[in-house]
């Protein structure tokens, strides 16, 4: 007769969503631990509902509920807590994602008005999907959005539904060399966002409020490291009017998180020690891990591989006792 395992997992975006499920569905015990006081990670608080309704967030929530997954909501915890569960439980998961975004770094980019992609996300989300906030974000006048991925669209995207005026999106590289998706680039361009490529921001003008952003214009050089044609300056600035600048340029990991320096890391993301398939074991012999902490921003396809691999490893070590 295969072993109960009490299990804990980290997070209850769609990786630890996904192990979860299958590992209930075995018959071991799972008990999730959320930062917000809600399931569905990024898909419910990061996306909005014209790409993922909340509906669809539920119908891999409530499966985990019906199942018998207990949900602990609240649940903002550090490395040292991590370490505790690990004497409580047989295994923890930790299934939580990219939680800042990178700064742009360059003068003017703490002014009134130079937003947070993953912020401004959440907040617009808080209102218009989850339905816990009285207010979504008001933007008048111009809105520039640095990146071209998909939090880059998603956030031009709900910059026009918040009243912006005119929303332009600015990328260094050229339109083939977009992390987004052509579908969801047309989508952008559908609801009026503007693009302008070869365009890298250089500074944001303005003495306590935005008011414009100067950039370089570029052309595109040999392949760097990523695959993709390097962007090169040509020494040649415009200046784009502005009120509002959203940073949206790739998500990166909360450094706060690992306050003990048991958990190998390296800048943040997690280090596997051994792999079983997308399912990763730390330095800590009974913490694995998986999702965007571990491979960095991923679809949630890939997230939710990573959560089943993980539940398939520990059902298969269930099975051998």
């Amino acid at each position: 007769m295969a072993k109960c395992y009490k299990i804990a997992i980290v997070g209850a975006g769609p990786a630890g969503l996904g192990a979860a499920k299958m590992l209930l569905s075995k018959g071991h015990h799972v008990d999730i631990y959320e930062k917000e006081n809600f399931g569905g990670g990024v898909m419910a608080f990061g996306i909005p509902a014209f790409r993922i309704k909340l509906e669809a967030v539920n119908k891999s929530v409530d499966p985990v509920k019906e199942l018998g997954g207990n949900f602990i909501f609240g649940s903002d915890l550090k490395e040292s807590d991590f370490l505790e569960l690990a004497k409580k439980y047989d295994f923890v998961y930790l299934a939580f994602g990219l939680t800042k975004v990178r700064h742009l770094g360059i003068p003017g980019d703490d002014l009134n008005g130079s937003l947070n992609a993953l912020e401004f996300l959440r907040d617009f989300n808080f209102d218009d999907k989850l339905n816990l906030k009285k207010s979504k974000p008001v933007l008048n006048g111009t809105c520039v959005v640095v990146g071209a991925g998909n939090v880059a669209m998603d956030g031009a995207r709900c910059a026009v539904r918040s009243g912006a005026n005119k929303t332009i999106i600015v990328y260094r590289r050229d339109r083939a060399e977009a992390p987004c998706t052509p579908a969801e680039m047309s989508q952008a361009e559908g609801d009026g966002v503007e693009l302008r490529f070869l365009t890298n921001p250089v500074e944001i003008l303005g003495k306590d409020h935005v008011e414009g952003i100067k950039c370089e214009v570029m052309t595109l050089g040999e392949p760097d490291a990523s695959g993709r044609k390097s962007p090169v300056g040509t020494g040649e600035f415009v200046t784009i009017p502005c009120d509002y600048v959203i940073s949206a340029i790739g998500q990166i990991p909360d450094n706060a998180v690992w306050n003990v320096g048991k958990i190998e890391t390296d800048h943040g993301y997690i280090k596997a020690v051994k792999s079983y398939g997308e399912a990763f074991e730390t330095s800590v012999s009974n913490i694995y891990t998986g999702g965007d902490i571990v491979k960095g921003a991923k679809t949630i396809g890939v997230a939710l591989k990573c959560g089943m691999d993980f539940a398939k490893h520990v059902i298969a070590l269930s099975e051998e006792e």
